[in-house]
């Protein structure tokens, strides 16, 4: 086992699914070295990171943590990918891009548990239902299949 050299980056949490995912359940699949020619294994386990849910998790903790992340693909990417969107995050949000990132989590977090304890309004409640009286219940989500996922990792892949 590799000896740590550098603790990991505190502000983004380490990814976590009670769910298995494919990278600890065949682990073998997302073995990549620097240098490695074997491009069918990599297209291989980002199309299983495609439907993993820890996915984007996944991703900002190995941006995070480029000492810990220097081999094996993570969320899909490899090593020459990680290092591109790490540039195009310092370029875009500065040197302490990551403590940008995490502050950013940390406030969608805190919104998130504030509105889910408290309760609307009187006024507010009214304004939903007029709301749905006239426009009926809120669309559904639209979801994004795996193919579409995938189209769009390789478009921001090509753009990196």
């Amino acid at each position: 086992m590799r000896r740590l050299t550098q603790t990991p980056e505190l502000g983004i949490p380490f990814p976590y699914s009670p769910i298995p995912t494919a990278c600890r359940t065949t682990p073998e699949l997302f073995v990549y070295d620097v240098g490695d020619s074997d491009q069918a294994r990599a297209a291989q386990a980002g199309l299983a990171c495609t439907a993993c849910p820890i996915a984007t998790a996944c991703l900002k903790w190995a941006l995070a943590n480029p000492a810990l992340t220097t081999e094996g693909v993570w969320a899909g990417t490899i090593p020459r990918q990680r290092r591109a969107l790490r540039r195009r995050l310092a370029d875009r949000l500065g040197k302490n891009w990551t403590t940008v990132v995490a502050d950013y989590d940390q406030r969608l977090r805190e919104q998130r548990e504030t509105v889910r304890h408290s309760p609307l309004t009187v006024a507010q409640a009214r304004i939903v239902r007029m709301d749905r009286e006239l426009n009926g219940p809120m669309p559904r989500p639209r979801t994004i299949s795996p193919v579409q996922q995938r189209r769009n990792r390789a478009r921001l892949a090509g753009a990196a």
